[in-house]
């Protein structure tokens, strides 16, 4: 498996200019960007009836008098525990989807009306703990379900309608809980982040949310009528291609208004590149922007902040009219949702923004010239690349190890160089994640923080993510690590030994060996994968031979 996955990478990371154009989209509604209250919500208290996230309008409404909303909110709360109307603005999950702080609320009913006639691809709901309590413990106004016995027949919709032109066109029931079979086993209340597929939808402007439940009474439902919502017209996660994919940025829509696409036409949170989301942050205030941006920019005669767009190299990354993707600040790429996470390989391309690249040269006002005045300070300007797992914890971060590093710039040693090609580098993240971070690292700092302007740019790139085997992953010790003899790990017992290299050669295939130490005298030197298995388990992790 793993020899004919690597050869697919090596195939595809030269294919360039075969590729099919990618599938790229700006109206998916994130909730991200949404500005909160200091408790963490909006909720219509402006009374402007409402809010735009990527080209969808969300309709709200606020009583002042009785300080209470119905229709479509926002909240970053996590409380997954209390049982209260005092924690109508919590999911269930305590968060957004893949670790994101944001999402929607619909209580009561909601409207979505996008900006213009659209087939929706769907959205993702779970419950709110709120409503998720009640239903399972009981309240003083609403019903355990499946009552004292547990056999009680109860249930719990989100009903969607969609609209075009007045008249209703589509409708959906989905269960939030259900408790209707004979088995008590399978009866659930949803917990987790669940898509709906509209796909069968025609194309509608508007679209209605309601709720229904076995659970009513004389002045309507008792269930308190609460859903949780996030990333309304993503992908449908069950139609990604698992497999290794090519990506680029050469969209028409990136560059319907120049050759520059920044946040600024649409101020969406991001956009949908193939099933990936790259997040972005326009502030409309300040007219600036962080995250990811992407152009097409030849032009590197320009200094300081004008040249933030255009990559260094004079010529794009294949000698063709190429886009290419610019990151500035925190920069995201969020996994299409799994609950589990994903092994992701990447195989990228990336190189300097002109901005750093001449300030790093020449110096200005903010930032000094690396190597100072003798030309013998220790700079250096590089990146990593940050994995997330479902639980919102860092699990592996490429680029913190001296063979691995992501530079930019670094003069620490000869031959000192600030990079002006494009660099291709193949790299993987050891344990599942749910999304990755870029940060860039630099030796010029000051009291706010890093002065070198903090951009770089990311040219075509590979992707893959696996699930290695349908088989639990686990990450190992290896050691010495590096070495040039022998290697050991800390598996017992293993069951085989596969060694692989960076472009997916297989170097080394050992069944049943006597111990866990291996042989890697005859390697050459380079970057290398083992992969152990023991225990019903895959182990991996990397070594360097030297």
């Amino acid at each position: 498996m793993y020899k004919s996955i690597f050869t697919l990478l090596m195939i595809c990371a030269f294919s360039f200019l075969t590729m099919a154009q990618s599938e790229m989209r700006t109206n998916v509604s994130t909730f991200d960007v949404i500005p909160l209250n200091k408790n963490g919500n909006y909720n219509g208290l402006d009374q402007k009836g409402g809010f735009w996230n990527g080209h969808f309008y969300y309709r709200n409404s606020y009583d002042t008098a009785w300080k209470s909303w119905s229709g479509i909110a926002v909240s970053n709360n996590s409380d997954t525990m209390i049982n209260s109307y005092t924690n109508e603005y919590s999911s269930i999950t305590g968060g957004g989807i893949n670790g994101t702080k944001n999402y929607a609320l619909c209580y009561l009913a909601g409207k979505i009306i996008p900006e213009k006639t659209t087939k929706l691809t769907g959205f993702y709901v779970t419950n709110t703990t709120y409503t998720y309590r009640t239903i399972k413990e009981g309240s003083a106004f609403s019903k355990k379900f499946g009552g004292v016995t547990g056999n009680d027949k109860d249930w719990y919709l989100l009903k969607i309608e969609s609209y075009s032109g007045g008249v209703k066109s589509d409708s959906l029931r989905f269960y939030l809980a259900d408790f209707q079979s004979d088995d008590n086993a399978k009866d659930y209340i949803l917990n987790k982040w669940t898509w709906v597929d509209l796909e069968n939808f025609k194309a509608s402007d508007s679209l209605v949310l309601s709720f229904e439940s076995s659970d009513a009474g004389a002045f309507g439902i008792n269930t308190p009528t609460y859903v949780a919502i996030d990333d309304v017209n993503a992908k449908d996660p069950f139609k990604f291609s698992y497999v290794f994919k090519p990506f680029n940025f050469n969209h028409p829509d990136f560059f319907k208004n120049g050759g520059v696409w920044n946040g600024q036409s649409d101020t969406s949170g991001g956009f949908l590149l193939d099933g990936l989301y790259f997040e972005n942050s326009f502030n409309t205030q300040w007219n600036s922007w962080s995250g990811w941006a992407v152009s097409k920019s030849k032009d590197t005669s320009k200094v300081g902040f004008e040249a933030q767009y255009t990559a260094i190299p004079s010529k794009s990354l294949n000698n063709y009219d190429s886009g290419y993707a610019v990151s500035y600040g925190r920069s995201v790429i969020r996994m299409p949702y799994n609950k589990d996470g994903w092994l992701v390989w990447l195989n990228l391309n990336y190189t300097n923004s002109t901005y750093p690249f001449k300030s790093m040269k020449n110096g200005d006002a903010f930032s000094k010239k690396f190597g100072g005045i003798t030309g013998n300070d220790k700079d250096y300007l590089k990146f990593y690349i940050i994995g997330y797992d479902a639980n919102n914890k860092v699990v592996d971060t490429i680029g913190n190890e001296e063979y691995e590093k992501l530079m930019l710039a670094d003069f620490r040693n000869e031959p000192k160089y600030i990079q002006n090609k494009w660099v291709q580098t193949t790299q993987m993240f050891h344990d599942k994640i749910v999304r990755m971070e870029f940060q860039l690292e630099s030796t010029d700092n000051g009291t706010f923080g890093m002065n070198t302007p903090g951009y770089f740019c990311l040219g075509d790139f590979r992707f893959m993510i696996e699930t290695l085997e349908k088989t639990e992953t686990k990450k190992m010790e290896i050691y010495p690590n590096p070495s040039s003899t022998f290697i050991n790990t800390d598996i017992q017992s293993p069951k085989s030994f596969e060694i692989i290299d960076m472009t997916g050669r297989q170097f080394m295939l050992m069944e049943s060996p006597q111990s866990n130490k291996i042989d890697i005298s005859q390697l050459p030197q380079g970057i290398y994968y083992l992969k152990v298995k023991a225990n019903e388990k895959v182990y991996s992790s990397r070594f360097v031979k030297l």
